[in-house]
């Protein structure tokens, strides 16, 4: 049997690739700022450290093996007509690298540490962003690896008959800078092009930090927790309204408190990552590009063609996801040499991978309504006073398409969880808070993020 190509590239991509920083800096970074931290306020709590290595590794996507001629030069032609912010992009992956989960505080005093050490980390993490900014200003400069590596992840599970017989071996990825909660998915005359928003998964994983945050910490609650949540989401709202550079995203930080906060921070933001690169594959799949310019080419309305486009999408990512759980429980009750108690733990462990990774796309389309809903206050009650898109993008309501996803699991088990349960409640809270401010305190709020 052949060998799956997808898996190969996991394998070699690593020679394509090249670390931002050493391990000595990245030791320097860690350490330097809690040695930083200590003289300033005497010893604390001790801090466990997890590091997302595609955030430390850089290639220049054009040299990926798969990717065509003509892919290659449209990837150029993209970062040329709208360039990379080099430190935006940096100190975003530089940060999204970093994991830092800390023990339940026992003290004002611990908290204030952890607080001061992700303050300090995030002031060295900017200063070697700039320090580091003009390696990356070409056009053809490099960048980070996740977006690679999401796509071949979800490529390597896919029936090999299945990616040929749709012409999905001809799609490749690149990372553009595009302000878009979703992909994008240029048709080209050789095969696709898969263009992913280059701070989408930094801020993925910065709106689940600030998730888990919250949800991890209901009993510390204080006076100021709206006020804290309201001001550390705002700026991500305008990066996706107004194009505000993605580095005011993360001023507000977040701390994780439990090493299994930090874990699942990855692993839902590893599953939405996915789930997005599932969904520009349906694109392809069902060859919506040639048959949306054939509606525009008739002279029809295509809104409501885009947006069904967009469900249809939707749908034949979680199909995929069926389909992944499927072949594992075939393997897992088919394989001769598994006892039955382990044929029937492997089977119940996909099961609840399937569950945990529908749950975080669910999460997904809770963020992108609480954005799409908390620009549209912005938008409504300061008209004139901030410069805002007149909508988040062209896609149907992100209420909708998860009303859509969830029709589609009727017949299934409906999936649920404490923490999906908590978003919804804390997003609405949130955007009730927003939605009492005064209009000139709405302003400030803004207006801190813009400055």
């Amino acid at each position: 049997m052949a060998e799956n190509v997808y898996q190969r590239w996991m394998r070699e991509d690593n020679d394509r690739c090249l670390p931002v920083v050493d391990g000595k800096h990245l030791e320097g970074l860690m350490y330097g700022s809690m040695a930083y931290v200590i003289e300033k306020l005497g010893e604390g709590p001790k801090p466990t450290f997890a590091l997302d290595l595609e955030h430390l590794q850089v290639a220049d996507y054009g040299a990926f093996e798969g990717v065509s001629d003509l892919q290659r030069q449209f990837i150029l032609k993209l970062h040329e007509a709208d360039p990379i912010r080099p430190e935006e992009m940096l100190f975003l992956g530089l940060q999204s690298l970093f994991i830092v989960s800390w023990p339940k505080p026992e003290s004002v005093a611990d908290i204030e540490f952890a607080a001061a050490y992700n303050f300090v980390l995030n002031k060295y993490l900017a200063e070697t962003a700039l320090n580091l900014a003009d390696k990356f200003r070409a056009p053809s400069a490099l960048l980070p690896y996740w977006g690679r590596l999401s796509f071949l992840r979800v490529m390597a599970e896919l029936p090999e008959e299945h990616v040929t017989r749709y012409k999905l071996d001809k799609v490749a990825c690149a990372l553009v800078k595009r302000a878009k909660f979703n992909a994008t998915t240029f048709a080209l005359d050789d095969g696709a092009l898969i263009g992913a928003n280059y701070a989408l998964e930094p801020i993925l994983k910065h709106l689940n930090k600030y998730l888990l945050h919250y949800f991890s910490t209901k009993e510390m609650a204080g006076p100021k927790r709206l006020s804290r949540a309201w001001e550390g989401i705002v700026p991500t709202v305008l990066h996706f309204w107004s194009d505000v550079d993605a580095t005011r995203i993360t001023r507000s930080t977040t701390t994780l408190y439990d090493e299994r906060m930090g874990a699942m921070a990855h692993r839902l933001t590893v599953d939405q990552l996915d789930f997005i690169m599932m969904h520009e594959l349906g694109h392809v799949a069902l060859d919506h590009p040639r048959r949306l310019k054939a509606e525009k080419d008739s002279g029809f309305n295509i809104k409501t063609v885009r947006h069904e486009f967009e469900y249809a999408a939707d749908a034949f990512a979680l199909g995929l996801m069926r389909s992944k759980l499927v072949a594992n429980t075939r393997i897992a009750t088919e394989a001769p040499d598994r006892a039955d108690d382990a044929r029937v733990k492997r089977v119940t462990d996909g099961l609840r991978d399937y569950q945990s990774s529908l749950g975080g796309v669910y999460l997904l389309f809770v963020y992108m309504d609480f954005i799409q809903q908390a620009g549209e206050l912005l938008q409504t009650r300061l008209k004139g006073k901030l410069r805002l898109r007149d909508a988040m993008d062209s896609h149907p309501r992100a209420s909708d398409r998860l009303d859509r996803l969830e029709l589609t699991n009727l017949g299934e088990y409906l999936y649920t969880s404490p923490l999906e349960r908590y978003s919804r409640q804390l997003m609405q809270t949130v955007l009730d808070y927003g939605a009492t401010l005064d209009d000139e305190a709405l302003l400030q709020s803004a207006i801190g993020t813009l400055s």
